[in-house]
């Protein structure tokens, strides 16, 4: 996405959340599809499945803060320099990150696309007894506050990734990795330069 294309701190945190976000959904989906994959799909198999992504990942992308995800690109790439120092630039950035990125992350988002890979992942883990019995289960009073809950928690686990990024730089280990680096990189960053 073009997010990366900037290089801004913000910008890798926006994508870090969003690669965290996918990583779990398809980990959700293969961790509850462990009983096979459904091994040729029916209209009744696929008509489950669609009622399963609406719940799932569906909502979820439903949810995506659409505004806010181009408002960081709108930040990142405001950062720079060049924006900073071309009036002309700052306003064209702005009027790009609320215009053509926007609809541009809109669009792949909601996409028939998108929708369709993410679908076919989980034909390969989920079987109709799986699909089946998590559709049992949110019919449930139990279910449907489990399913509430835990859409609720993503927003607050993403909230507190975005928040751990923030002082990953102050993190004991990521201190420890960066003498690290010095240590170990500079030394040959300097022979190589000899040569």
């Amino acid at each position: 996405m073009a997010r990366r294309a900037s290089g801004s701190s913000t910008q890798g945190k926006a994508a870090m959340s969003n690669k965290v976000f996918y990583a779990g959904a398809l980990a959700l989906a293969m961790t509850l599809g462990a009983g096979g994959a459904q091994a040729a799909t029916s209209p009744q198999y696929e008509a489950v499945l669609d009622r399963y992504y609406d719940l799932t990942y569906g909502h979820q992308i439903d949810q995506l803060n659409i505004d806010e995800l181009a408002e960081k690109f709108r930040e990142g790439a405001a950062s720079k320099p060049e924006a900073k120092a071309c009036p002309a630039l700052g306003k064209a950035i702005d009027d790009f990150s609320k215009n053509e990125f926007r609809k541009a992350i809109s669009e792949y988002f909601h996409s028939p696309e998108l929708e369709a890979e993410i679908k076919d992942a989980m034909r390969k883990r989920l079987s109709q007894a799986d699909l089946d019995a998590f559709l049992a289960f949110v019919a449930t009073p139990a279910g449907k506050s489990f399913l509430e809950h835990s859409q609720a928690a993503n927003v607050d686990v993403e909230r507190a990734i975005d928040q751990m990024t923030d002082k990953m730089d102050q993190a004991p280990a990521f201190q420890a990795m960066m003498t690290d680096m010095v240590t170990k990189l500079v030394p040959v960053m300097l022979t190589c330069k000899k040569k």
